[in-house]
């Protein structure tokens, strides 16, 4: 490969494999998909967008937005042409939304609806390009535009990606606990090689099926979704919502998904939920199914009378890499999963967190800044 890079690794899949589908998102309950390349197609086209509005080398395309194909697209784009895609997730406190908003200053951003388009709109500077992924209407302006928009405006020019292996990709930004900013950057080298090493680790391959429902502002996205889906090609499933996360888990039977611990104990919550009283028949019929050491007649009238509709009770009849990020499970939970056949591997590096110089201008409730919520995590 000619360059180790995220938009690199995007062009030899859309060459090796381009009828693959490389994309799969839920809108108004109807999945849709996306081919390798296709998916290239779309992302030239918003490189071509991106660089009629001025985005160029060195440049941040702020994304203000839960996970959803236009951000990742738009990310790659802006990759594309040499610049990193700083993603902040909207659920955080909308003062601490502000303060970050406004120590970046950003020139360029995607935000996700009205909300977060007011938000982009009163801390961004004054000459600020918007784009948006809900229609709004009354929102057409020079500087405010729809994604179908922008990309129907766009044409799909044929120019060479800009970036290059030690350039930034992402860049996360947070508040510590005395209101300063942090940021850590995440090179592309660094995130092929972390992405290939998961793959090799696990024995990813082309037919995996990743559910992206985590919060895009994360490292823990970005190495152990991110960067494996583009190192080897599998298919990435985006949810309709992150409401509707179960739902469509288990309608689609992922292979591969990968959550924190509360993600973890929040789906351990769902199968206790559906688990019978221990004293009832039923409840001594599971306890007697779901024993380690069984025979192998037990074990098999456990997995098919009840391992089996437990497991597609969280969608994961199919589950075969579940990762665990961050925190490691209590033994219990652990435990638990395993009497499913359900084996959580974890996953998780050092983060390299760099406070800046400048302090935020507004400030803060101290109660709104502690180390443990600064990022709030969906599970």
């Amino acid at each position: 490969m000619a360059s180790n890079t995220l938009p690199h690794w995007l062009i030899h899949h859309a060459e090796t494999q381009a009828r693959r589908i490389a994309l799969r998102h839920k809108q108004q309950s109807v999945w849709h998909e996306q081919s390798w390349k296709a998916l290239q197609t779309e992302i030239v086209k918003l490189v071509d967008a991106l660089a009629g509005l001025g985005f160029g080398v060195g440049d941040t395309l702020v994304l203000l937005t839960h996970p959803r194909r236009e951000a990742l697209l738009l990310s790659l784009a802006a990759q594309w042409l040499g610049g990193v895609a700083a993603p902040i997730d909207p659920s955080l406190e909308s003062e601490t939304l502000s303060l970050l908003l406004d120590h970046l200053k950003p020139g360029f951003v995607f935000a996700e609806a009205q909300q977060q388009v007011a938000q982009a709109q009163a801390n961004s500077r004054a000459d600020a390009q918007i784009i948006h992924a809900e229609p709004l209407p009354g929102h057409a302006s020079a500087r405010v535009q729809h994604y179908q928009r922008l990309l129907d405006q766009a044409r799909p020019a044929s120019r060479a990606p800009l970036a290059e292996a030690e350039h930034s990709a992402f860049a996360l930004y947070r508040l510590n606990g005395l209101r300063q900013v942090q940021v850590e950057h995440f090179r592309h080298e660094e995130l092929v090689k972390e992405g290939r090493q998961l793959v090799f680790t696990e024995r990813l391959g082309r037919h995996e099926q990743a559910l992206a429902a985590r919060v895009f502002a994360t490292s823990g996205y970005l190495r152990y979704v991110l960067a494996p889906w583009l190192t080897a090609g599998f298919t990435l499933n985006f949810p309709q919502s992150i409401d509707t996360r179960d739902d469509d888990r288990r309608e689609l039977k992922p292979t591969l998904v990968a959550g924190t611990r509360d993600t973890y104990e929040r789906l351990e919550g769902l199968i206790r939920a559906q688990l019978p009283l221990p004293d009832s028949l039923a409840g001594r019929l599971v306890t007697y199914a779901l024993r380690p050491d069984g025979t192998v007649l037990q074990r098999f009238l456990g997995y098919w009378l009840v391992k089996r509709r437990l497991r597609n009770v969280i969608g994961f009849s199919h589950i075969r890499v579940p990762l665990l990020i961050g925190p490691a499970l209590p033994q219990e939970s652990l435990q638990f999963f395993r009497s499913l056949d359900i084996h959580i591997h974890t996953w998780d590096k050092v983060a390299n967190w760099r406070t800046l110089a400048t302090m935020t201008y507004k400030q803060v409730p101290a109660t709104a800044a502690t180390p443990d919520s600064e990022i709030k995590r969906a599970s």
